[in-house]
């Protein structure tokens, strides 16, 4: 039998602090009555105006029939809207409304209360290197050798 990697890995570690933050900002939005996957669809949509609903379900991680499910309720509530793809009449492209301005604007301050709690201890150099460390892993992680090298 192999001996399992030790259990505190860099990749655990940044899989356990996600855990914990999306956790954390769970309990403070509580009030907001949304779930997990509508504050992240809203929030995806305000950063993103005009993004597919394949293009959401990719950023989200989810099957793009729950996507459409996730839209439709967002719609009905009057917080999203659904326009045709000027490209592909199938396609739509998503754009938040103005009536989900005063929950964007509650989801704001709470993900920078989240943040605040998160980064508590750090100095803001700490946190900056912190940023420039982890978007070094992203650009490695997303880049052209995304799906490994094999040479």
């Amino acid at each position: 039998m192999k001996t399992p990697p030790p259990w505190n890995t860099t990749s655990g570690l940044l899989l356990e602090v996600g855990r914990l933050y999306r956790e954390d900002f769970r309990r403070r939005a509580k009030h907001l009555k949304l779930t997990q996957s509508q504050t992240a669809a809203l929030a995806c949509l305000a950063k993103q105006p005009g993004l597919t609903q394949i293009g959401l379900a990719a950023k989200m991680e989810i099957h793009p029939v729950t996507v459409t499910q996730l839209i439709d309720r967002l719609q009905r509530a009057g917080w999203v809207r659904r326009e045709v793809h000027e490209d592909d009449r199938r396609a739509f492209r998503l754009y938040v409304t103005d009536k989900a301005d005063p929950i964007l604007s509650e989801v704001w301050k709470i993900a920078a209360e989240a943040r605040e709690h998160a980064f508590r201890g750090l100095s803001v150099d700490e946190r900056e290197q912190l940023h420039a460390l982890l978007n070094q892993v992203k650009s490695n992680l997303a880049g052209p050798d995304a799906a490994g090298h094999r040479g």
